[in-house]
């Protein structure tokens, strides 16, 4: 039965008691998350902490055992095509032939439908998308022949084509070079002044005072979230990454601990 049912409209993303569990081990314990409208937010944590999987959970790609999920007050399957996502790049097959163009024209088809070609005002948007992340001249190529960095690339103009209130980036500056990572906290900086939402897994605490203005730390719990000058704090960097913490940036010193 469809669930009609606002709850928490005022968050651009509201998690409730959501708990995920891969066999007997907890990925995910008892989260409680609210994400304003309107925010670029950085989500932190170690390595195995749940980052990831606390994005796929919000976005349905994994079932959790309890809570629930709502965007702007909806469940997600009420939002398809209001969120754009971008996964790890190591979860693409890069090799499937396809072109730069049409990668980002898939972003299209909640619109279009699955069985109508891309007419012209969608190639129009397909071009500016790209050219918005420097990748316009490269529409004709096969996906498979760009670098790390241009995949990742074409893979946000695929999530800005949809114009989603909602942008979602898994790990996206990994591996990229720097001119590369310049130009998407330059575009998503842009967007976020725009109103748009962006929620990013991060894994660079050398960077995420500058980039972001909200920040959310989790290691399997939440630790903290908030505004970046509320919750980056040493306190909360010991507690979410223990003796990790050892070689990143303090909050305060930017060089190691």
């Amino acid at each position: 039965m469809r669930d009609d049912t606002l709850h928490e409209p005022g968050q651009a993303l509201h998690i409730e008691d959501i708990t995920v569990s891969y066999g007997a081990n907890p990925a995910l314990w008892d989260i409680d998350l609210d994400i304003p409208p309107g925010v670029m937010c950085a989500i932190v944590g170690p390595n195995g902490a749940g980052k990831s999987t606390l994005i796929k959970t919000a976005l349905g790609l994994v079932r959790p055992v309890a809570g629930h999920v709502r965007f702007l007050g909806r469940p997600v399957a009420q939002m398809r095509g209001k969120i754009g996502y971008v996964p790890q790049r190591h979860s693409v097959d890069w090799d499937f032939p396809t072109t730069v163009r049409d990668v980002v024209e898939m972003g299209l088809y909640h619109q279009l439908g699955w069985f109508r070609r891309p007419d012209a005002q969608a190639r129009t948007k397909a071009q500016a998308a790209l050219a918005e992340v420097g990748m316009q001249d490269y529409a004709s190529r096969q996906i498979s022949q760009l670098s790390g960095g241009q995949q990742q690339r074409v893979f946000i103009a695929r999530a800005l084509v949809q114009d989603a209130p909602i942008l979602i980036l898994d790990e996206p500056l990994a591996g990229v070079d720097a001119a590369t990572e310049a130009v998407i906290i330059a575009l998503l900086q842009r967007l976020r002044n725009e109103g748009r939402t962006i929620i990013v897994v991060h894994h660079d605490l050398t960077t995420v005072q500058s980039y972001f203005d909200w920040l959310v730390m989790l290691n399997v719990r939440i630790i903290a979230q908030g505004p970046m000058a509320q919750v980056y704090t040493p306190e909360n960097l010991r507690a979410a990454y223990g003796r990790q913490l050892a070689m990143i940036a303090t909050p305060t010193e930017g060089r190691a601990m």
